[in-house]
């Protein structure tokens, strides 16, 4: 065994540093976002009472000076499903499902941010009537699963049942 005078051991403590400290160094360092792209959603829950005589929906949803608004006029019949819902070029990207218990869940992909949100409902009943506009007013919330520098998703959820449209 071959033994190190203090110098060689001063030697040997440094080049066990110089090939160390980069390992250490990237250890402590900011965490590295994940490549997933989030999505954030602004979901509206039609009760299975208040979707049970729905032939037609109007959803606008307005943040920060821009809208948008999506229509379904397939709402009929209640079997449970896709809905389709047009989706025009440059909107958000939309989605409806008629569920088993006869409700409707719209799930509108949006790049809405935490301000305030403005989600307002009208259409018509199976009989031609309008069912009423609704207007609820949402506070959108922001998750940062991997912390605040990475970003995270931001939802906003209502329901609309026989009293009208509300915050969820």
């Amino acid at each position: 065994m071959r033994r190190f005078g203090p110098a060689g051991r001063v030697c040997a403590v440094l080049g066990a540093l110089a090939i160390g400290a980069p390992l250490l160094l990237s250890c402590g360092s900011a965490s590295v976002c994940p490549a997933v792209g989030y999505i954030s959603l602004v979901s509206l829950h039609v009760t299975a009472e208040r979707a049970a005589n729905l032939a037609a929906l109007v959803i606008e949803l307005c943040q920060d000076g821009a809208c948008h608004s999506f229509s379904a006029n397939a709402l009929t019949p209640l079997t449970p499903g896709p809905i389709p819902l047009p989706n025009s070029p440059g909107a958000p990207q939309s989605v409806s499902l008629r569920m088993a218990d006869g409700s409707i869940d719209v799930r509108i992909e949006a790049g809405i941010n935490d301000h305030p949100l403005d989600l307002t409902t009208s259409g018509t009943n199976t009989s031609g009537w309008s069912i009423g506009m609704s207007h609820v007013r949402l506070k959108p919330t922001a998750t940062y699963p991997d912390g605040r520098d990475c970003g995270g998703p931001t939802t906003a959820v209502a329901t609309l049942d026989a009293l009208g449209l509300r915050a969820s």
